[in-house]
């Protein structure tokens, strides 16, 4: 093959032959026609590059407008799910607060209603309701963000006082235990009330500390409440004093006194429950007869036994 140029350049021929044949073929171009094909190629390959470009941005735009559009959608059924399970939460903490507060009142606590009416108050003032939700979900975000803290902080506040509560009324209950609140003798009948009285052997209005229970000769006498045994007394002078005496000592200020024991049944130091024997009835010291006087102090004030019989 061989290129001859002409003398002008205008045109190009192409000439190709063979070394061993005579024939030949030769191809002639006009440059101008050339640069033409050129010029033209390229702008239907920048054309066909451009658009494929606006074709894939488009088809992108619109793959992005759906996932956004699903998104959204999403997103709403969500909030609308967290905003119901929100107010439900409320509601049902609105109860736990209120039964609080009663339980409050009775473990003498006081209330903490002020803290959670301002965390209430956050709740109920706002907009949560979302009849239309917003598109900025950024602000949305951040308003279920503080309705969810408000939340968080009346539970944590429900939960401490609730602890305190329990612990009182396992204090209480502990009291309970301790405090005189049963008759030492079962069926018995107050036959000497509590306060001013005659006293049978000396004939002088006294004051008479505890009750006399009507009890036969050696019948079962009970401790009140449990606590410790802190004072006996075996030996004993006739008409004086309660002779055989148990004096139990119930913490919280209680102590209780068992006199004209015919019996003791315990000894000083021993841990007794309520319910449990202490000794048996009978008439030593100063007594007229078989019977029990029962005796009931509070912080060294002695209290009438008639107002801690429960039973």
């Amino acid at each position: 093959m061989r290129i001859t140029r002409p003398s002008r350049l205008d045109k190009i021929r192409l000439i190709f032959f063979s070394t061993g044949e005579t024939e030949f073929r030769q191809f002639e171009f006009s440059l101008q026609r050339v640069l033409l094909w050129i010029v033209a190629a390229s702008v239907v390959m920048s054309c066909f590059f451009w658009g494929s470009v606006s074709v894939s941005n488009s088809l992108y735009r619109h793959n992005t407008d759906n996932s956004l559009a699903k998104t959204n959608g999403y997103l709403k059924k969500k909030i609308v799910s967290l905003q119901g399970n929100i107010e439900s939460l409320d509601n049902k903490l609105a109860t736990l607060e209120d039964d609080t507060e009663d339980l409050e009142v009775l473990v003498g606590l006081t209330s903490s209603s002020a803290d959670s009416q301002a965390n209430k108050n956050l709740i109920n003032g706002s907009d949560l309701v979302l009849a239309s939700v917003p598109v900025d979900y950024d602000y949305q975000a951040d308003k279920m963000s503080a309705y969810l803290s408000a939340l968080e902080s009346r539970v944590k506040n429900a939960s401490v006082v609730q602890g305190v509560i329990e612990n009182r009324f396992l204090q209480a209950q502990k009291k309970i235990k301790h405090i005189p609140s049963i008759k030492p003798v079962l069926g018995a009948r107050v036959t000497d009330k509590f306060g001013i009285r005659k006293d049978p052997f000396v004939e002088r209005v006294k004051h008479h500390k505890g009750i006399d229970l009507s009890a036969r000769y050696g019948t079962k006498i009970y401790s009140a409440a449990a606590g410790t045994v802190e004072f006996t007394r075996e030996r004993y002078r006739l008409n004086k004093g309660y002779g055989r005496v148990v004096i139990m000592n119930h913490g919280y200020g209680y102590k209780t006194l068992y006199g004209h024991l015919s019996k003791i049944l315990v000894k000083p130091g021993q841990k007794v429950k309520r319910w449990e024997l202490v000794g048996l009835s009978g008439d030593t010291g100063r007594a007229t007869g078989p019977h029990l006087h029962y005796e009931v102090w509070l912080n060294s004030q002695a209290q009438n036994p008639e107002d801690y019989i429960l039973n």
